[in-house]
């Protein structure tokens, strides 16, 4: 059976992480290694991680000082050891058969891509979202990736900026990866107000614009991810 490396970045997120955690122990695809990078919190984000560690043997919680979500995401890339590789934010949680449906998906193919609901914390779903091309979301979550493709290519995420998805898909769509469409929406996107990318200071816009327009990818591409982008920002 193959293996599923599980990436949680956590940052003071104890109000969420234990429905998160739950949703992974729930697993129908039980070859997991889940792989808690606690980013310096202050609450009891450690706490609990370590509770579910002490219980089951495939959760690992590692610790390091506040360094930002790309930097714990890279963190936990260095201790994957599955052939496959997932990202789930601590505030979100998937639904019990999530990966197995990934896993079964994937074939042969670079990657897998799949929607997902946004919900309010008590769990009222709000819209349900599916991709209809490979560019439609930025977000490194709703996907199961070849660790093996993903190491050869290099892709990993900046660590100085929030808004660090969007490069992330930026180099990943850039290698080409080939890409199979998951017909799910069990990934569960908590409208979270105190999340990094809930921060829409023009700083941080305009550093995010600039790390876009330095990218590697194709013109076009960023031509098309900076009008989504403003757009998005227009809305919030």
């Amino acid at each position: 059976m193959k293996t599923c490396s599980v990436i949680v970045p956590v940052y003071n997120a104890d109000s969420f992480l234990t429905g998160c955690l739950c949703s992974l122990s729930a697993q129908t695809y039980s070859a997991l290694q889940v792989i808690i990078i606690d980013d310096g919190s202050t609450d009891q984000s450690a706490s609990i991680a370590q509770t579910f560690c002490d219980a089951d043997a495939r959760f690992l919680l590692i610790k390091q000082n506040n360094q930002g979500q790309g930097n714990a995401r890279n963190n936990g890339m260095q201790h994957a050891t599955g052939e496959f590789v997932m990202f789930v934010d601590a505030d979100d949680t998937i639904s019990p058969d999530y990966i197995e449906k990934h896993i079964l998906s994937i074939g042969e193919h670079d990657m897998t891509q799949a929607g997902y609901q946004r919900v309010l914390a008590d769990g009222t779903i709000i819209e349900t979202r599916m991709p209809r091309h490979r560019y439609q979301f930025t977000s490194p979550c709703m996907r199961l990736y070849r660790r093996d493709w993903l190491c050869q290519q290099a892709i990993r995420f900046p660590q100085d900026m929030i808004y660090e998805d969007v490069i992330f898909s930026l180099r990943l769509w850039t290698a080409q990866p080939t890409i199979v469409f998951v017909q799910s929406v069990g990934y569960k996107y908590l409208l979270n107000p105190h999340s990094t990318t809930s921060n829409n200071e023009p700083i941080h816009r305009q550093k995010l614009y600039h790390a876009i327009r330095q990218t590697q990818a194709p013109q076009w591409l960023k031509l098309y991810t900076l009008l989504r982008l403003n757009v998005h920002f227009l809305k919030t």
